[in-house]
This record gives C-alpha cells, structure tokens and sequence, in this order.
C-alpha cells in the first residue's frame, strides 16, 4: 500500500503545482483586464485551459489511487478521501504528515484562486456595465443629433421653417 500512498502524494504534489500555476495566471488575467489588454488576456485564457486540463487528467489519476487504496484497506469508495486515509494510516506517520501538508496547501490555493476569480468576474461585469453605458450614450447622441442631410427644397427634414425676415418688429 506505500507504494499507491507515495503516488497519491506525487499526484497531489503536481496538482498542487497546477493550482499555483491557475492562481498566478487569474492574477495575470486581472492586469490583462485593468489595462484592457486584450490579446494577453487571450493568451492567459489559452494557458488557463491548459492547466484545468491537467488538473481533470490528475483529479481522475488521483480518485483512481483512492479507490485502489479503498480495495486495499477496505474502506468503502464512497468513503474514502484524503482525510480518512490519513486517520488510517495514523497522524504520525511520514506519508500522513506530508498528505496534511498537501491537503491544507491544496484548499489554500483554491481558496485563493476562487477570490482572484470572484475579483476578475467583478472587473469583467464593471467593464462590460461601461460599455454599455457607453454604447447607450452614442446611441442616444445620434438620435438626437439633427440630420446632416437636406431635402429637395434646400431645408433639413425635422426642422421648422422659420424666417427672421419676415416679420415685422
């Protein structure tokens, strides 16, 4: 069983690498959006992509090291998680120690990197309320403006005929 323990620690290991990796582009993709930098943002959503594949790819390789765990020791699939294991294998033992050590980095980089994404879903949604807003703006400045065109006669349409000369004071 050491030997499927010391891989789930490995797997744990890479996706905690992947979260910090996720954390630094969403703070990446903030600049990107501050300074409406589109192409970067891009890049940053390219790369993101990447790293969540990863991350499906070591969640699927780590639930299948649990559920060998759980054949070995007998703990139920449905059951089995870090934290039983851990109970299983006793708090004072190396791979226990380093499998908390990983659980608590693991929540911590998620945490984080939901915060930072909470923040960027705040900037998107303020930039995209200012582009309406301005998209409102133009459209209520055209409709009032006059139009730049003139009818048959000489007069632009919409505007009243009115003389000075022709009356009298």
């Amino acid at each position: 069983m050491a030997g499927i323990v010391y891989e789930l620690i490995d797997t744990l290991e890479e996706e905690r690498e992947c979260y910090e990796g996720l954390c630094t582009l969403a703070k990446y993709k903030e600049e990107a959006i501050v300074n409406k930098q589109i192409d970067f943002l891009q890049e940053v959503v390219k790369r993101e992509e990447e790293f969540a594949g990863r991350v499906s790819i070591l969640e699927r390789r780590r639930d299948a090291l649990l559920n060998d765990i759980a054949i070995v020791t007998g703990i139920s699939a449905k059951e089995i998680n870090v934290t039983r294991l851990i109970e299983k294998l006793g708090e004072e033992n190396e791979a226990s120690k380093r499998l908390i050590a990983l659980r608590t980095e693991l929540l911590d980089k998620i945490e984080g990197l939901k915060k930072q994404n909470e923040l960027n879903t705040l900037l998107i949604d303020h930039s995209l309320e200012l582009i309406n807003f301005t998209i409102k703006a133009i459209e209520s400045t055209r409709l009032q403006m006059p139009s730049t065109s003139y009818s048959k006669d000489g007069d632009q349409p919409g505007m009243a005929k009115h003389s000075f000369f022709d009356q009298k004071q």
